[in-house]
């Protein structure tokens, strides 16, 4: 019996409970039957030792704990409503979310399982936390049931919850919220249940370009692989989350998803005391540098420790601490390749990022990866332009200009003033503008050596001021 409460029909079928939509003496609820006599005790406990307006209040209980009524939230889980709202309005959500597992915290209980279906959005568009079927005892642990795609790395290796798993959390419900996916997601539902193991997300700024720089990397740092390096308090995440939402935004990355994947997961790789060396190789403008960038960025998240290029001896010295480290180097340096190979064979767990114009067979023997960025597609310029609020429709021209290379795309999308180069630059440019050249031609037009010619070009590459051709050779400016 659950009087006074009369049902009308089902809101949600769980593995310990079904959820109803109930009229009671106050109006409708959510009213929550379990499966097995009792089930429900340690729920009914938490929601009365809490009170918070970003947590759904009990209207009502069955002492034996075989039933449980919270306030209906009518506007379904926070997700659905997320879709054409504002990003003040999300974010604004997202730290009402926080503040409500503040005050869990402030008395002990952690969560244990937040995710967007536990979150649900009532009239005022204000958030509603249920299910705390995950605590026990006000305490941390219990099971948990893992959904696919937001289960963070401790709860899939069966450790208990604590206040690091609620920050994944929050991590996973900003994320959904900016994105209007989850932190990892596929057709395989297998493989991306296990995912959190193996990878870090893709960057919401990938997904949505212009989230501020500042409210992409906290979201990140929520969900970071480590426990120990994700943020320690509820509270001041809620207030973090507000102030990020004001700052600049930075230039997204697009495009090369399966290959800053692979990166991502040799990082995973060595933060559980692996090794490997990634060499990417490719024109400049190809997206190398961003890749390193970006994986280099992550690494600090986590708190691996970075290893500044240096001497041969202070770098060996450095990997051989028997810390996990990461390091990136430029293959075409004096003497690199020599270097490289010894680093590769060292017992070290370190992440060895190689940056080459070509591919370096010697290593690539001795079992070094090698990762080429594939140019962008049509499409992804075509995203790229919607996302920046631009004219889609000169997504063809850009991408043939640019030859796809993401450095020179983006120089297009945001060109710089001559006036602003170097005396140097300018001079490349009138080289250019006669036709294309080599690389070697252009250094002799210059007096330059090759090498000192690439250093000068690679920014404007990077800006969309000289075009390379896909094997590096030839150069021209975008016509």
């Amino acid at each position: 019996m659950t009087d006074p409460y009369k049902r009308l029909h089902v809101l949600g079928r769980g593995t310990t409970a079904h959820v109803w939509l109930a009229e009671g003496p106050d109006g409708p609820v959510a009213l929550k039957v379990a499966h097995q006599p009792g089930a429900l005790r340690r729920e009914i406990a938490v929601l009365r030792r809490v009170a918070h307006p970003s947590i759904a209040k009990l209207r009502g209980a069955d002492e034996d704990g075989d039933w449980l009524a919270v306030e209906h939230a009518p506007r379904g889980t926070c997700v659905e409503w997320a879709t054409g709202q504002p990003l003040t309005a999300l974010v604004e959500f997202a730290a009402r979310v926080a503040e409500g597992v503040a005050a869990l915290h402030q008395i002990g209980i952690v969560h244990g399982d937040l995710k967007p279906a536990n979150v649900l959005v009532a009239d005022d568009h204000t958030p509603r936390l249920v299910d705390f079927g995950s605590v026990r005892d006000g305490r941390a642990g219990g099971e948990t049931g893992a959904t696919p795609g937001y289960a963070a790395p401790e709860r899939l290796r069966s450790a208990p919850a604590t206040i690091a798993t609620d920050m994944w959390g929050i991590g996973a419900i900003l994320y959904s919220l900016l994105t209007r996916r989850a932190p990892f997601s596929g057709d395989d539902a297998a493989t991306v249940g296990w995912a959190p193991l193996a990878t870090l997300p893709e960057p919401p700024s990938s997904i949505r370009p212009r989230i501020p720089a500042a409210l992409d990397d906290l979201v990140l740092q929520l969900l970071a692989h480590r426990p120990e390096a994700r943020p320690l308090s509820a509270s001041a995440v809620a207030e973090e989350i507000r102030g990020a939402m004001f700052g600049p935004t930075r230039r997204p990355i697009v495009g090369m998803g399966k290959e800053r994947d692979q990166l991502r997961r040799a990082l995973v790789d060595v933060l559980g005391g692996g090794r490997s060396m990634v060499v990417l190789h490719g024109p400049t403008g190809s997206g190398r540098k961003a890749m390193i960038r970006e994986v280099m960025q992550a690494a600090r998240r986590e708190g691996v420790r970075i290893v500044q290029p240096g001497d041969r001896d202070m770098i060996v010295s450095e990997l051989g601490t028997g810390e996990s480290c990461v390091l990136a180097m430029d293959g075409g340096a004096p003497g690199g390749e020599s270097l490289l190979l010894q680093l590769l064979l060292a017992p070290a767990s370190a992440l060895i990022l190689v940056r080459s114009d070509r591919p370096m067979l010697g290593l690539a023997r001795r079992g070094a990866r090698h990762l080429q960025p594939p140019p962008l597609s049509l499409e992804e310029v075509t995203a790229l332009l919607d996302s920046v609020g631009q004219d889609r429709h000169r997504a063809e021209v850009i991408h043939r200009r640019s030859a796809g290379l993401p450095g020179a795309v983006h120089g297009i999308l945001s060109p710089v003033p001559v006036a602003s180069l170097s005396p140097t630059a300018r001079t490349v440019l009138e080289n250019l503008r006669t036709g294309a050249l080599t690389v070697p031609a252009l250094a002799r037009r210059m007096d330059l050596g090759e090498h000192a010619l690439l250093d000068l070009i690679e920014p404007m590459i990077d800006r969309g001021l000289v075009v390379a051709s896909a094997d590096g050779v030839w150069l021209s400016v975008p016509r």
